[in-house]
């Protein structure tokens, strides 16, 4: 039925072969004979993870074929362009238990194995009516075409699955994240009070039936550089799903598409936005509707202190929480500043004495009534003494070991402490006390007094000093100094 192609070889029998550069049989075409849908879905997860089904898109057709016997395979088809593409197709695709031919119109010929370095030719044409003839070394089988499948759509039933610790992606720079109606509003407030960069917008779809009274409504947001334990809150809460976003689609957080859907990207449009859901759910928004940023679509309290309902005159109830300091277990972190009291005065002057140069030049440092702090960007290790704070924010100190209570992000404790200014905050048990930026000045000219220069007078020596004594040598014997600095030995 097929014989091996040989080097050089020019003429076949196959229509529309040829030998390519590297002297492989090659047609216009290539194809892969599927036995069910299922070893088709294996192959295009396996290409694309590992290169990308854009390449093929624009020539990519799925056919649906049937036997004489009425026995129904699945057919790949694409453009051959090289032996290079056909060689990484064949290896993915005998994996996936599929069989690689190459033709350019009806006849189809066993693409080159190991068997075959350069490929097949068959002996003789069969003669048929069908669409599409495939010769194998093993088999001559005829097919006609009952239809096709459309790969957008094939990709559109395909059910994400759960993602393995190892398949979890790194952090993306947005989210998208859906939520009905009933808890879109607090979603909108929770993200303005945490300070959360996104936009949002209303989505609707039209009802599926004449028994629906209206259609589906979803509150979608676009959420840039969110933290993650509130996207871990928001994938929690009933009613709220998060979706890692693509170039027009997005699949829920934690899972992941059967197919790279990044390598398949020409199936979907940037005017429009495909959700895959993890329970298999498919919502597509089209057009994309117009957004606009969360915080122009919070509400205002007008009138703060009023009544919450106007027919009772009943007075709001209103929870006002103070930041505490409380203990931690956490490890410390930019210990930058020290505060040191006022009894530890010089203690504080005989450890400057022995700062080196360069820990000298780095220290700041501001008088307080009862106390000094001394501030130091890279690290206040190099001045031991006095009560280590930790910046929790910029600007912003609590003392080391300790933590705010309630929980809050550094936006909102900057928010709250917005009168400061530029200047520093420190907290303590009373609350924070704010030093002003100028305070602080470099250690060398906040402690150091400044030189001036006095005269001092000063004249020649006098020869009126006391006189030195002298030796006289006397004959040797056992103690020669005995006696020496008596009066008599002076002369």
């Amino acid at each position: 039925m097929l014989e091996r192609a040989a080097l050089h070889q020019t003429r076949f029998r196959t229509p529309g072969v040829t030998p390519d550069a590297r002297g492989v049989l090659l047609g216009q075409k290539g194809a892969v004979l599927f036995p069910s849908l299922d070893r088709l879905i294996a192959f295009l997860r396996a290409y694309s993870s590992e290169g990308s089904l854009d390449d093929l898109l624009p020539s990519l057709t799925i056919g649906k074929m049937v036997t004489s016997l009425k026995t129904r395979e699945v057919l790949l088809s694409f453009a051959a362009e090289s032996s290079y593409r056909m060689d990484r197709i064949a290896g993915i695709a005998k994996i996936a238990g599929g069989m690689v031919f190459t033709g350019t119109s009806r006849h189809f010929v066993k693409y080159r194995d190991s068997a075959s370095p350069l490929g097949y030719d068959v002996l003789e044409l069969q003669e048929s009516v069908d669409d599409v003839v495939l010769y194998h070394d093993a088999f001559v089988q005829g097919y006609q075409q009952e239809g096709t499948v459309d790969l957008r759509q094939l990709v559109l039933k395909l059910t994400p699955q759960r993602a393995r610790p190892d398949e979890m992606r790194s952090p993306s720079p947005r989210y998208w994240l859906t939520a009905e109606t009933g808890v879109g509003h607090a979603i909108l407030n929770y993200i303005f009070r945490w300070r959360v960069s996104a936009r949002a917008a209303l989505v609707e779809w039209a009802p599926e039936s004449a028994f629906d009274d209206q259609g589906k409504r979803l509150h979608l947001f676009e959420i840039a550089d969110p933290p993650e334990r509130i996207l871990e809150l928001f994938d929690a809460l009933p009613g709220v799903h998060v979706y890692e976003p693509g170039p027009g689609y997005a699949v829920e957080y934690g899972f992941r598409h059967p197919i790279e859907l990044e390598s398949a990207s020409a199936l979907f449009d940037d005017a429009s936005l495909v959700l895959f859901r993890g329970v298999g759910n498919v919502l597509t928004v089209n057009p994309l509707p117009p957004f606009a940023p969360v915080r122009s679509l919070v509400r205002t309290d007008l009138g703060q202190g009023r009544s919450g309902d106007v027919g009772t005159g009943t007075e709001a109830p209103a929870i006002a929480l103070d930041l505490r300091l409380a203990p931690t277990r956490e490890p410390w972190r930019r210990v930058t500043a020290t505060f040191v009291p006022l009894e530890h005065q010089a203690w504080l002057a005989r450890l400057l004495y022995g700062l080196p140069p360069r820990t000298l030049a780095s220290v700041s440092m501001a008088s307080a009534s009862d106390g000094f702090y001394l501030l130091d960007e890279g690290g206040i290790e190099g001045v031991p003494l006095g009560t280590f704070h930790t910046e929790v924010g910029e600007r912003i100190y609590v003392p080391a070991g300790m933590t705010l209570v309630p929980a809050v992000s550094p936006r909102v404790l900057d928010d709250l402490l917005r009168e400061r200014g530029n200047g520093f905050a420190f907290f303590d048990d009373e609350g924070p006390r704010v030093i002003a930026a100028d305070a602080f000045g470099p250690v060398s000219r906040r402690v150091l007094r400044q030189l001036a220069p006095s005269s001092v007078s000063a004249s020649a020596l006098g020869d009126d000093g006391p006189g030195l004594p002298l030796l006289r040598y006397d004959k040797p014997r056992r103690l020669p100094l005995w006696g020496f600095g008596d009066e008599d030995d002076a002369t």
